[in-house]
């Protein structure tokens, strides 16, 4: 559902230190114009949707941007005085929370706005979802694994190329080991994503029941280990262990310049958040 990209946006924009400012005072406009490709509202709903996102935005703001800003700190710290892999898990752990705090925080507004969809924009939501997943499965799982690798070490070299400047080859060896072994458990997450979609159908095609669509939003957007199989739960952990490992690992091997970009890059990007969230 397309509340999912809200938060993809709002924490890509304040954690990826590009143009931060700019994109996030847009930001508002981007979630509008990114709905239209689920599904078309009418007046009334659009009335809903712009309140809901004003809602939100002023929100995140003043409440969520202090947060990051607060976490980038100890980040940055961290970095350059002894960075764990305990450490790094527990910056994993701290960006789901804000997801989960942002749909927690969506939920009184989506429930009525879901509810007014008509059947016929159920479906056409419904249909691009599954678009957006086939996509997924076209792009990862009908490609052998060293092409699904390759793929995914320079999507990945080229978010750390932002941070650090080109990789070292020792650096490049510990983005391509955490991918490979990843990559092991790719249908299992494909086979959640699916399950996880019947149950928003289901959801939605019992829309008229308005505490109950919000048990069911609650469950898949704020607490959604809660319905994933425990096989993929336990995949999903000790991917984030070797991903928090891999981190470590670059951290200890970045060189003088690395290490200055960096520093430089959160700083411009902790100065952003300050001045975001100041009234």
């Amino acid at each position: 559902m397309k509340t999912r990209w809200v938060v993809i946006v709002a924490l890509a924009v304040v954690l990826s230190g590009c143009s931060t400012k700019f994109v996030y005072n847009w930001l508002d406009w981007i979630i509008e114009w990114q709905v239209e490709d689920y599904v078309d509202l009418d007046r009334g709903q659009e009335r809903q949707l712009q309140a809901m996102i004003d809602d939100l935005m002023e929100w995140h703001r003043y409440s969520e941007l202090p947060r990051y800003h607060a976490q980038l700190q100890r980040l940055r710290t961290q970095l350059d005085h002894g960075f764990s892999a305990e450490d790094a898990q527990a910056h994993i752990t701290e960006l789901e929370q804000h997801w989960f705090h942002i749909f927690d925080h969506l939920l009184p507004k989506l429930v009525p706005l879901l509810q007014s969809f008509s059947d016929q924009q159920v479906t056409q939501m419904m249909t691009a979802i599954r678009k957006e997943n086939q996509k997924d499965i076209d792009r990862y799982l009908k490609r052998d694994l060293d092409d699904r690798v390759v793929i995914s070490n320079k999507r990945m070299a080229k978010s750390l190329k932002r941070w650090v400047g080109k990789l070292t080859p020792m650096q490049a060896q510990a983005v391509d080991d955490f991918n490979r072994q990843r990559h092991q458990s790719m249908d299992l997450w494909v086979s959640y994503r699916e399950a996880w979609q019947k149950r928003f159908q289901q959801a939605m095609i019992d829309r008229a029941d308005g505490p109950g669509l919000r048990r069911d939003l609650a469950v898949l957007l704020v607490n959604p280990d809660s319905v994933r199989p425990q096989e993929y739960k336990d995949q999903l952990s000790v991917n984030q262990h070797r991903f928090a490992e891999s981190l470590v690992e670059i951290n200890d091997s970045l060189t003088g310049k690395q290490r200055k970009r960096l520093n430089h890059q959160l700083g411009s990007l902790i100065d952003d958040l300050a001045d975001l969230s100041k009234k």
